[in-house]
């Protein structure tokens, strides 16, 4: 059965593109598309709010752009109509730079394919130099695709759908980069060429919905692709070898899809692991943080999926340590050699469950510490758009400093932390600070999270969820019932 779109506005330059009763995809001001539904045969609610636009952090779908990053343009205006009787939908998003260099036209048009089984959008992405003069550009990058739940972090564990990005080279080579949050995987694709008609993805086992691609059908430059260590989002991207001249156009035009099972499985049987060398390990061997006790013994994995956020290590002043600890070898070591404010940071911030309240606990030792001293502080955050794009920081709880030369280890306590259901979208730091002089040494850091309302979350009207299946964690971290 062929699809019969429409859209409708939701206020604030808001939209639902909706089909047969069901909510297909979200359109925000700030010109992203949420991807929700990615077959005509998919079940799902028909969504008649929105209580907060889509971010990294915050997307029910796959997200799209009708902007470009890099420049970056900020939409002026969306434009929509509707073809062939319903079962084509374009929208359009016309958007400029804020400094008046580029401005950027994307196309985008929903429709399904031939035998109707699968949604699917052919994009175009138009980007013109409108400065006066020549302009200095690396790159360019077209659109950024970001899947649901990959970037959530160690709290978002169990949601995972996808384990690792699919990215096809210019000579047909598959190539496999695993989800983690320590490498970045710019030097990697560095040597690497890529030609029209190769593509990039999400894969992983299982993948409920089949896997989501781009591949490149057109463009102007060389195409290529990165990927975001932190939060594993798609970059779509071209190559800029000069300055560039006032009036250049470059043209994109690429196609977003969900692939059948079988041939998702296929490219991923095919594929070969970007290769991890001695180098990368010693140069990203980060002490690991996840949901349960935290002795730092262990690294994070940067050769296969791992949720785990990492301490980033800068010596002097930041140093794991193997041979101290509390039960066993292993802590975060601050020194300070004058007095200031050393903030060691677990890396990526972590999204938190509504509905949650979380508990984390430490044990610290300090030498000849003068000041305030060695504590542990949690920052609870969340973004938002209006009226500017800001972050807001609403709740910050710290646990009581230790400072002087204590007699052995001390057990430190963060505050509780409560989520209510209304904040489905916040995130929380871990910060191991030192504020003063000398050395502390923290170690079996237990994350704690449990699970407080009594039935488990489901789809909701208004886009606020998709079903959820979270299950909490002990404290020995011990895998999801």
């Amino acid at each position: 059965m062929r699809p019969i779109f429409e859209i409708i506005a939701l206020g604030n330059n808001c939209y639902t593109i909706n089909e047969r009763g069901r909510t297909v995809a979200l359109v925000s001001s700030q010109g992203y598309i949420d991807w929700l539904l990615p077959s005509p045969a998919d079940a799902g609610p028909l969504i008649s709010e929105i209580r907060k636009e889509t971010h990294m952090c915050y997307t029910l779908g796959l997200k799209i752009l009708l902007i470009t990053p890099t420049p970056a343009t900020l939409l002026k205006k969306i434009s929509f109509r509707i073809e062939e009787d319903g079962s084509r939908l374009v929208l359009t998003g016309y958007a400029e730079s804020a400094d008046g260099q580029f401005a950027s036209t994307t196309i985008a048009t929903l429709t399904a394919d031939s035998i109707m089984e699968n949604y699917l959008w052919n994009l175009e992405t138009t980007l013109t130099c409108t400065a006066t003069g020549p302009v200095e550009l690396s790159g360019v990058e077209y659109n950024n695709v970001y899947p649901a739940h990959t970037g959530r972090c160690m709290l978002f564990t169990p949601y995972k759908e996808y384990n690792c990005t699919l990215v096809v080279d210019a000579e047909g080579v598959i190539w496999r980069f695993p989800h983690q949050h320590v490498m970045h995987y710019g030097l990697k694709f560095d040597p690497m060429h890529f030609a029209v008609g190769t593509l990039g993805g999400f894969f992983g086992d299982p993948a409920p919905n089949g896997c989501p691609v781009v591949e490149v059908q057109e463009s102007t430059l060389e195409p290529f692709w990165a990927i975001c260590d932190m939060f594993y989002d798609l970059h779509c991207q071209a190559s800029v070898d000069e300055p560039v001249q006032p009036g250049t156009v470059w043209r994109f035009k690429y196609q977003i899809r969900y692939l059948h099972q079988l041939e998702s499985d296929r490219l991923l049987t095919q594929s070969r692991p970007i290769p991890i060398t001695p180098k990368d390990w010693q140069h990203f061997e980060y002490p690991r943080l996840e949901l349960g006790m935290n002795r730092f013994t262990t690294a994070v994995n940067i050769d296969r999926a791992d949720d785990a956020s990492g301490f980033r290590q800068h010596p002097p002043q930041r140093v794991w340590d193997r041979e101290i600890g509390h039960r066993t070898k292993g802590s975060l070591r601050l020194t300070n050699a004058v007095p200031e404010e050393n903030i060691w940071v677990g890396e990526p911030p972590t999204q938190i469950p509504s509905e949650t309240r979380l508990n984390i606990t430490a044990m610290v030792k300090t030498e000849g510490v003068e000041g305030k001293g060695a504590f542990l502080r949690v920052r609870y955050h969340t973004f938002v758009w209006h009226p500017t794009p800001h972050v807001e920081y609403p709740i910050t709880l710290e646990s009581e400093p230790v400072k002087d030369t204590t007699d052995g280890w001390v057990k430190v306590t963060v505050p509780e932390l409560n989520v209510p259901e209304a904040h489905f979208d916040y995130l929380i730091m871990l910060e191991v600070i030192l504020d003063g002089k000398g050395i502390a040494w923290v170690t079996d850091v237990d994350v704690d999270l449990q699970y407080t309302a009594p039935e488990l979350p489901s789809a909701q009207e208004g886009g606020l969820s998709k079903t959820i299946k979270f299950r909490s964690r002990s404290r020995a971290g011990a895998a999801p019932g």
